[in-house]
């Protein structure tokens, strides 16, 4: 059994380092890729953004970014938070103690 393992690990390693991830951008992509990435959250409409804010990411390397997101017409603007890179997008109305949560840990 040892050598069946030995045999999966080096392709499996492989696999790893060929595909390492979305790479971090540099500081003036940042608010692109935040805003690219909610336009993925509102498929139907343009989301329109109010009070961004950008900071790095203290636990990790990339970026955070918080604030408030409404669709095209805004009626109700709702608290987000983002990683970049990685494009986890959380919105309120996904889970509000979940972003309370993120909000608290990065002083959004």
């Amino acid at each position: 059994m040892p050598i069946l393992a030995k045999s999966l690990a080096f392709p499996l390693v492989a696999l790893l380092v060929a595909a390492p991830g979305e790479p971090s951008p540099a500081s003036g992509d940042v608010s692109a890729a935040v805003l690219s990435t909610l336009a993925r959250r509102f498929a139907d409409d343009a989301p329109l953004v109010r009070g961004l804010v950008i900071k790095r990411d203290r636990r990790m390397a990339g970026f955070v970014a918080c604030g408030e997101v409404g669709a095209m017409p805004a009626a109700r603007y709702q608290r987000f938070f983002i990683t970049v890179p990685g494009g986890l997008a959380v919105l309120e109305s996904d889970d509000p103690d979940l972003l309370a949560r993120y909000w608290e840990l990065n002083d959004c």
